[in-house]
């Protein structure tokens, strides 16, 4: 219903706008059209084609793991290696009721926080580790860690060797 009157508004004034509202308004309309579809797909989805999406979900997440060091990796790059369009991207994510980017963050501060309190790794600064897991700046990684553990991760860090 909401598509259709979209679709309907549009028709009835395209004829008197410029080209970049244009532009916008048919890549909203295509957006929508793909949406209202995937909605679709979701409850006529056949039951055979769930495990191979949970198969794909477990392949992509192995692959994000093993390029956690990569700092330019994201939804883009992550679609692409597995040729699948970054809407069904996170389409499958949404299933697994995650976003892309919050797994990768997940995955990249739990692989720092564990070199953090490696004995072998505490010549290592937090910068080196940071960067090992591919986030690209101190303050970035310093506010996210800070979010998920209630403490900086040199702080972290202190603390876990001084507990020893």
């Amino acid at each position: 219903m909401i598509l259709a009157r979209f679709l309907e508004g549009l028709a009835d004034h395209w004829e008197g706008l410029e080209s970049t509202p244009t532009e916008r308004l048919g890549s909203a309309a295509v957006d929508l059209s793909v949406a209202f579809l995937m909605s679709l797909a979701e409850v006529h989805e056949p039951p055979s084609s769930r495990p191979r999406r949970a198969e794909l979900l477990e392949e992509i997440k192995a692959f994000i793991v093993r390029n956690l060091g990569e700092p330019h990796l994201s939804p883009q790059l992550i679609a692409a290696e597995h040729h699948i369009s970054v809407r069904y991207l996170h389409l499958l994510f949404h299933h697994d009721k995650r976003t892309v980017r919050g797994f990768l963050q997940e995955q990249r501060l739990e692989h720092c926080r564990a070199d953090l309190t490696d004995p072998s790794r505490a010549g290592r600064t937090v910068g080196v580790i940071r960067a090992r897991w591919g986030f690209r700046d101190d303050a970035g990684f310093g506010r996210a860690f800070k979010k998920a553990y209630g403490i900086s991760p040199g702080e972290y860090r202190k603390r876990h060797f001084q507990a020893r």
